[in-house]
């Protein structure tokens, strides 16, 4: 396909010496595949009446945000010479562009009063990464209130066109086949956890969340949802300079359930038994699986990342509460979980769920483990105290730490303190048990910490030798 920019000039002989021939609005029966990176992959039917030999076909309803280098056209008996595509929206930056070495009004503070402004004329020098201008013999590159600019300039466009320069064989209706990439759709999973009155068990939800901030609507799509980190080459052409519109429409929920999951290359794809339709501006919730009596674990887990530096006095450090469970099937899962948010409700006793705490999901295959940190703990504390420091040799030393745990619940405790050291280390004493997590951390499993309302609470005593 031969691909080449035309000028303006070319532009306008195009319309005088090619038949013209105008689709149909678009947007409707596409299919349409959306990307979790912001990105989407159209294919439009369009219909046009094309005469025999050359045309100037021109599709007049295109996205704003459409990737131009990625556009594909084909028709029966329709061979594309030549593809174009133009907009050139009404931005400040475009305006000064247009502008450069024209004359405008610079609206300054002034610089005999600080509550006043001046009104200077000056010519547009540059615009390439700050405005500069000329007033008189000086040159002025500096802070302004505003510019006014005489007149709007020509050569803007309301909207994108496409037009693309065809040969046909024979005159007639075509179904034109129309594929392009597009910026401004993206999708997202959005989790819904309900944990059951034992807390072992949850029932989870999983919805698409669609976001369409293009511009540009689809009815009756048949939709694509892929996840996955697909990677995107860097781009070597400018786009058209625009503001992206604010999502400002609400999400509305697809209530139809269920939606159809497979393997795609080094991804996945989930595809729906019906169409939907994604506003110009907004978001659609579409459901896509859910599972029931998924068993789950909650812990509690502390965290230090120790170093070699004499502290004193005590420290205090955060409780994690986590939930985690396996995606398996014989835990009612295993199945690909894509990246989203997962909203985690928790049981009062009078049977009511209030949200425990959010996290966020990277995409999680068959088989992997899910780690969801919901918040701190109100009730269980921990505060450690520095006990013995003793520098043993060049770069090498002996640090003693006391960790207390303090249980404010009225009912027994278990917590994981999770202690992570430098450099090449070794436990030389501990007064409780502990295991070898990996190569830089070890974990002490506390079980059963009794409530400690007016008592110290629970202490572990130890004391490691680091050296680097």
């Amino acid at each position: 396909m031969i691909r080449s920019p035309l000028a303006p000039v070319a532009v306008l002989l195009l319309f005088f010496l090619l038949a013209p021939a105008v689709s149909q609005a678009g947007g409707n029966n596409a299919f349409v595949a959306v990307y979790n990176s912001g990105r989407a992959q159209v294919r439009e039917m369009r219909t046009v009446t094309l005469p025999q030999g050359p045309a100037a076909v021109i599709f007049s309803d295109v996205p704003a945000t459409l990737d131009p280098s990625s556009i594909r056209a084909a028709a029966p008996g329709m061979a594309v010479q030549d593809i174009q595509y133009t907009y050139r929206p009404i931005t400040p930056a475009n305006l000064l562009d247009m502008y450069v070495g024209k004359e405008l009004s610079v609206i300054l503070p002034d610089p005999a009063d600080a509550n006043a402004r001046i009104l200077r004329k000056a010519t547009l020098l540059s615009n390439v990464d700050r405005p500069v201008f000329a007033m008189g013999k000086e040159v002025y590159v500096g802070s302004y209130e505003a510019l006014v600019l005489p007149e709007l300039p020509k050569g803007f466009d309301t909207k994108p066109t496409l037009t693309l320069t065809t040969d046909n064989e024979t005159e007639g209706r075509r179904n034109v086949a129309l594929h392009y990439l597009m910026g401004g759709l993206s999708w997202r999973a959005d989790y819904t956890m309900m944990v059951g009155a034992d807390g072992n068990a949850a029932d989870l939800e999983a919805w698409a969340t669609v976001t369409n901030t293009s511009g540009y609507g689809f009815t009756g799509a048949d939709l694509r949802l892929v996840a996955g980190d697909v990677r995107r080459a860097p781009e070597n052409y400018k786009m058209a300079r625009m503001a992206q519109p604010v999502l400002a429409m609400e999400a509305s929920p697809d209530a139809a359930g269920g939606a159809a999951e497979e393997a795609f290359s080094e991804y996945h794809v989930y595809s729906l038994d019906r169409v939907v339709t994604l506003p110009s501006q907004g978001a659609r919730q579409i459901s896509l699986f859910s599972a029931s009596a998924i068993p789950v674990e909650q812990k509690l887990v502390s965290r230090y990342h120790a170093g070699t530096g004499q502290r004193s006095g005590g420290i205090s450090q955060g409780v994690e509460s986590v939930l985690t469970f396996r995606n398996l099937a014989e835990n009612h899962l295993g199945r690909p979980l894509p990246a989203g948010k997962v909203r985690v409700f928790m049981p009062t006793t009078d049977g009511h769920h209030l949200l425990a705490g959010e996290a966020e999901l990277g995409h999680v295959a068959e088989g992997g483990e899910v780690r969801l940190a919901l918040g701190r703990s109100f009730d269980v504390n921990v505060e450690r105290r520095q006990t013995a420091y003793k520098k043993v040799g060049k770069n090498a030393f002996e640090i003693g730490w006391a960790v207390t745990v303090s249980n404010g619940k009225k009912v027994p405790q278990d917590l994981t303190l999770r202690e992570t050291f430098p450099g090449q280390w070794k436990v030389v004493s501990a007064d409780a048990s502990y295991t070898e997590t990996d190569a830089s951390t070890i974990a002490f499993h506390l079980k059963g910490l009794p409530p400690s309302a007016g008592k110290e609470g629970t202490v572990v005593n130890y004391t490691v030798r680091i050296e680097y």
